[in-house]
């Protein structure tokens, strides 16, 4: 169901949804049964009976399409409105009965009432207040890598990497020991990288009831400062939403299989294979003016793994590792591509993932929170930033440190910390439970029992730091506040 051509398309469609197209066939059926013909002389025409059942199909087919709102990958949500008016004025172009339709089967976030406002301000708040007075305009690059664990880093585990480039850089810029995604999906990693909004609820941010509330991202801030924003993907424009987010987001490009433009290195199923859509990548950055913030998202190492066959294949059989390391040459040609360019010395490369990988292939990953751990790194083309840190991070953080990182002057909304803010937590929730990582442990709450926990599997209890809790609590009552109630942006 991922082609674009109907004849694929409409019969998945038909089957995914067959309560509909059961409902529909039945719908028409009591349409003619009740009916009255007078002077009808039932006599067996094939010809009218091919004819009424291609109507029929027709019917059905048009019926599946108007419903999800055409042929893209991902049916119309309310955050498409983005594609046409941009954040602030969504509400102006969605009709109610549309959003309540989309809204039938879920439940509202929980208000929380922990602290009272001045309290909550104390604890937590993600008003961010920065304290330079001029902005410092180097171009920034942001990296998503696709599944790709901590585990297959060889810098963070002793014995064979996957990811050999990936580990020569880090000898050469800043790496983050204790990064966590915030998410376990593609879908919740790019709000929460270049947005700072993690997924604290049930849905993704991008497709929940939420999904049309504005915000403000590292696009629509650093666009208002002269930068140049795009955003790159090698997938249909219909998946994961990324479009839709893209212009909601600010983004003043979206580059992905239709722009292109080049079927032959299609991959058959999400899009353009990695090593020639990094050299597009590559030249499209050659040709823009400074200053320019990009976000490149890439694909090859998502299930169903499905690689070149031209390229030097490592395993028997086509699997997620070798995909790893596809994806890492892919990031070596990239970069032996624009060394030499003029603007590398005055780019921020930051490189991490957008979630784990669904294969654990080492025992110290296979846990609950081991499912979040990927890499992080920053990098300098011009190598003024060299060392490691240890604190706790997350995917949200990546936001605030890049506008702290070009000096950013002006009061914004983000839900993380800076990286080198000194505060050391990660937040995330799967279903009912929230997890927080700490330096003093990971607090696994869930209704209002919040036991801390020593190590990733989860068994052994420890002594709970009230501070925490505290934290936690203040995050949660926030966010659920502001996405509740459309705060997502600074407003004095």
């Amino acid at each position: 169901s991922l082609g674009n051509d109907a004849k694929n398309i409409i019969p998945q469609y038909l089957k995914d949804y067959w309560p509909i197209t059961l409902f529909s066939i039945v719908q028409v059926y009591l349409l003619l049964k009740v009916k009255e013909i007078p002077n009808y002389k039932f006599s067996l025409n094939l010809n009218g009976i091919c004819k009424q059942l291609l109507v029929l199909v027709l019917a059905i087919g048009l019926f599946v399409i108007s419903a999800r709102g055409g042929l893209q990958l991902k049916p119309i949500n309310t955050i498409n409105a983005g594609e046409l008016c941009g954040s602030q004025n969504t509400s102006l172009i969605l009709n109610t009965p549309f959003c309540i339709l989309h809204s039938l089967d879920t439940k509202p976030l929980r208000t929380y009432n922990y602290f009272k406002k001045q309290e909550l301000e104390k604890i937590y708040s993600p008003i961010h207040i920065p304290k330079s007075k001029a902005i410092d305009k180097k171009n920034i690059v942001i990296l998503i890598m696709e599944s790709y664990s901590k585990e297959f880093v060889g810098h963070y585990n002793e014995g064979e990497s996957y990811t050999p480039f990936l580990d020569s850089l880090m000898e050469n810029g800043m790496v983050f020991n204790n990064a966590y995604a915030n998410g376990l999906k593609s879908i919740e990693a790019l709000p929460a990288i270049t947005a700072s909004i993690p997924t604290l609820m049930d849905n993704p941010f991008i497709t929940s009831n939420y999904g049309q509330n504005q915000f403000e991202s590292l696009a629509s801030l650093l666009k208002i400062e002269g930068y140049n924003t795009s955003f790159f993907h090698g997938g249909q424009k219909g998946t994961m939403g990324f479009y839709s987010f893209s212009r909601k987001a600010g983004f003043h490009e979206y580059h992905g299989m239709e722009e292109y433009n080049n079927t032959a290195d299609f991959d058959g199923t999400w899009g353009i294979y990695d090593i020639p859509f990094m050299k597009y990548f590559a030249s499209e950055l050659n040709a823009k003016k400074e200053p320019f913030f990009t976000t490149f998202f890439s694909l090859s190492s998502h299930p169903p793994y499905i690689l070149p066959k031209n390229y030097n294949h490592q395993f028997k059989k086509v699997e997620l590792r070798e995909t790893i390391k596809y994806t890492d040459d892919a990031m070596q040609q990239f970069f032996k591509s624009i060394k030499n360019e003029d603007w590398f010395k005055n780019t921020l490369f930051v490189i991490t993932a957008d979630h784990t990988s669904p294969v654990n292939y080492n025992n110290t990953y296979k846990n609950r929170i081991g499912r979040y751990a990927i890499p992080l790194l920053y990098f300098k083309g011009d190598g003024s930033i060299v060392g490691e840190n240890n604190s706790v991070v997350q995917q949200i953080d990546i936001m605030p440190t890049i506008l702290e990182e070009v000096a950013y002057t002006k009061p914004y909304l983000a839900f993380g910390k800076s990286l080198f803010s000194g505060e050391s937590w990660a937040i995330s929730k799967l279903y009912s439970n929230y997890r927080f990582i700490t330096d003093q442990g990971i607090i696994n709450n869930k209704r209002e029992e919040y036991p801390t926990f020593i190590h990733w599997n989860l068994k052994e209890i420890s002594n709970t730091e009230k501070s925490n809790i505290k934290l936690l609590k203040a995050i949660k009552q926030d966010y659920n506040f502001r996405m509740k109630n459309n705060n997502l942006k600074y407003e004095n």
